[in-house]
């Protein structure tokens, strides 16, 4: 089953709790966080490392110490020397952090709704979903937009391969309860879930497992120093 954890960070951090946390991830990863200008940015970002971490040393008995992560060359992470039944993806935006955890490559897409230039729809997205958009009532484009969005974004991590595949060469159509998903060049079997977190975002997950958790696991900050 793919599981989903987040964490909330709509009040920022004590210092003190920052610091402790800071001091659970590499040393090159304290040098990146130190050099974002917004402390929100910083936070997100230490958040999400620790997150990980914290759901490895549960899984897999791994000590944080001895957990090291490495990238593919489209900066997607994983644990270095992995298991081969262990995968995850982080995504934050927002007050959000999260992470979808799966045995196979899964990704994960949150977004703050904020208002939007339909426009972009018109040069990223497929034809038939730009088409599907704009026929939404008024009143419905923007979250419809958000949706079709983080589906899109989970797909591309859950491939690994970033923005190297075009945004417009495969689509999503929402019916109801069902998500349905086509791409010529792509004919694995990937399964898609969405999941409300609060009325001012949207997260979508992909995995290639059609079984997901119901509910979201929410942590704490406060809880991932017990790391």
């Amino acid at each position: 089953m793919i599981e989903i954890y987040a964490v909330n960070l709509s009040n920022q951090l004590p210092q003190e709790l920052y610091h402790l946390l800071l001091s659970k991830v590499s040393g090159e990863k304290q040098d990146r966080i130190r050099r974002f200008h917004r402390i929100q940015d910083a936070q997100r970002s230490l958040v999400s490392d620790v997150l990980v971490r914290q759901i490895i040393t549960n899984k897999l008995g791994q000590k944080n110490e001895d957990i090291v992560f490495e990238y593919n060359e489209y900066g997607k992470p994983a644990l270095k020397q992995q298991q081969q039944d262990f995968c995850f993806n982080t995504s934050h935006a927002g007050d959000w952090v999260v992470c979808a955890v799966h045995s196979l490559p899964v990704g994960i897409d949150v977004e703050h709704i904020q208002p939007i230039e339909f426009d972009i729809a018109k040069r990223f997205f497929h034809l038939e979903e730009y088409q599907e958009l704009m026929q939404k009532e008024a009143s419905e484009r923007l979250s419809y937009f958000y949706e079709l969005w983080t589906l899109k974004e989970s797909y591309i991590k859950a491939v690994g391969k970033g923005l190297s595949i075009p945004l417009n060469s495969f689509s999503f159509r929402i019916q109801s309860e069902d998500i349905l998903f086509k791409s010529k060049e792509d004919i694995r079997n990937y399964s898609f879930k969405q999941y409300k977190l609060d009325t001012d975002y949207k997260m979508a997950v992909c995995g290639m497992d059609s079984r997901f958790a119901h509910e979201v696991k929410i942590r704490r900050a406060e809880e991932l120093m017990l790391l």
